[in-house]
């Protein structure tokens, strides 16, 4: 397949591209930083543009079989990037008629995550569950055949193939899941259709 990343600088965009090309994927990464991406494949284009210019998106969207969406917040200040990214994206693929959507979110929108969590979504990390779940409702509210995965705090550990997938919720005690079995899970959701049009819960 063709594949179109956002976020593709991050550590989980690096891991979707690496996985995706070990698959036998074609990768366009369309990135504000190009040079930020090293060691190109053949099979790997770079292509600068802001995930907010839906204009841009369009231009280069054509040829793509899916979207995969591994952007983040700045940090914990309150930032609009995720969603207007999202609007951006959405109108974007619906103009060039590219269907497929998977987009990392974060397990901080469950409301059954737990007091804890509760907690920490509604203070440290407010900005951020507030940005993300304006995406997540800009997504949702499209004709686009979207999956949306909310995983725990990441890490950089390796990628195992063993972790949980829970349906509409986080798997329980689910407290931490490394980059590379997101990327794992996004592309195994690609190749499956599992989840069509669901949110689902990701944890080691």
């Amino acid at each position: 397949m063709r594949l179109f990343i956002l976020g593709a600088t991050g550590g989980t965009g690096r891991q979707i591209i690496a996985q995706a090309l070990a698959r036998g994927h074609y990768v366009t990464a369309f990135v504000r930083a190009p040079e930020r991406l090293r060691g190109l494949d053949e099979r790997l284009m770079v292509r600068r543009g802001d995930p907010r210019d839906a204009g841009e998106l369009a231009a280069a969207l054509p040829q793509h079989d899916a979207v995969l969406s591994a952007l983040g917040p700045p940090g914990p200040t309150r930032s609009t990037i995720l969603r207007d990214s999202a609007r951006s994206m959405v109108s974007a693929m619906q103009a060039t008629a590219v269907t497929r959507l998977l987009v990392v979110s974060a397990a901080v929108l469950f409301e059954d995550a737990g007091a804890f969590v509760n907690l920490i979504r509604r203070t440290l990390l407010k900005n951020v569950a507030e940005d993300s779940a304006a995406m997540e409702r800009q997504i949702m509210a499209s004709d686009l055949v979207w999956t949306i995965a909310r995983p725990p705090r990441l890490t950089n550990g390796r990628m195992t193939g063993s972790y949980r997938v829970a349906d509409g919720h986080l798997p329980r005690r689910g407290f931490l899941l490394s980059r590379a079995d997101v990327a794992h899970f996004l592309l195994g959701e690609l190749e499956r259709c599992a989840y069509p049009r669901r949110i689902v819960g990701l944890a080691r």
